[in-house]
């Protein structure tokens, strides 16, 4: 037993350094480097060990939970014809181009574009910390590499978070407008709680892929999020 926790310590504290390398972004690597720690600990102090795997195997109940819930709708597919795509922002690169989260959901709604030619598309996001440009601007110039009209697409540059892509998105739609909501598979699941809460209940969801690698990370923090969110009603 002890020589399995600190085996999946090392693991663990390993990914959170790769994770600090390639995802440093709000520093939630940490939590993995954390739980390292802790298992580690946990392997070579006997006195401690029975409380941290407690700890452990109540968190990785309610994180399969919440796992559960948000894989639910990691595959999600929209109806044909919506009248208007929301393309969610995520963060830039140094050189003011789309991240790798950010373009595939750019090139998620690039395929359904494609297939459905009356729809139009709004792309939200505004200037982040560290940021050189709009990711509106950012999506709008991607998009139109990719073949898609600027007629299509629409610009919300003014949000900073997922309920203000809503909230400012939802301004510049029609009445009663069939809306896609477009963001990564991990995250699909809040920005549509979101979406229900600040006037878009009847959005669909459109589910992009995600690196397999960032995944688990991703996952993680979206479980924490949810949980924030629930906590302090910020949806």
């Amino acid at each position: 037993m002890a020589t399995v926790l600190v085996v999946l310590g090392a693991i663990s504290a390993a990914y959170g350094v790769l994770m600090a390398f390639l995802y440093p972004a709000g520093g939630f690597f940490l939590v993995w480097i954390a739980l390292g720690a802790a298992l580690i600990a946990a392997g070579r102090v006997e006195k401690i060990r029975r409380a941290v795997c407690g700890i452990c195997a109540a968190v990785l109940v309610a994180a399969g939970v919440l796992c559960g819930m948000i894989w639910g709708t990691a595959s999600a597919t929209p109806p044909a014809g919506l009248d208007c795509l929301v393309v969610l922002g995520a963060g830039l690169r140094p050189d003011g181009t789309p991240s790798e989260s950010l373009r595939l959901r750019l090139d998620a709604a690039c395929v359904y574009l494609a297939d459905n030619p009356e729809t139009t598309c709004i792309v939200s996001g505004g200037q982040g910390l560290g940021e050189t440009r709009t990711e509106a601007d950012a999506m709008f110039d991607y998009l139109i590499e990719q073949g898609v009209s600027q007629d299509r697409i629409v610009r919300e540059d003014r949000s900073s978070t997922t309920a203000e892509n809503i909230l400012f998105s939802r301004e510049l739609l029609a009445p009663d407008a069939s809306v896609g909501v477009v963001t990564n598979n991990f995250h699909l699941y809040r920005a549509l709680r979101i979406a229900e809460k600040n006037g878009l209940s009847g959005a669909h969801g459109l589910a992009a892929p995600s690196n397999a690698l960032y995944l688990p990370h991703a996952m993680l923090r979206e479980c924490a999020a949810i949980v924030k969110d629930t906590v302090v009603g910020n949806i």
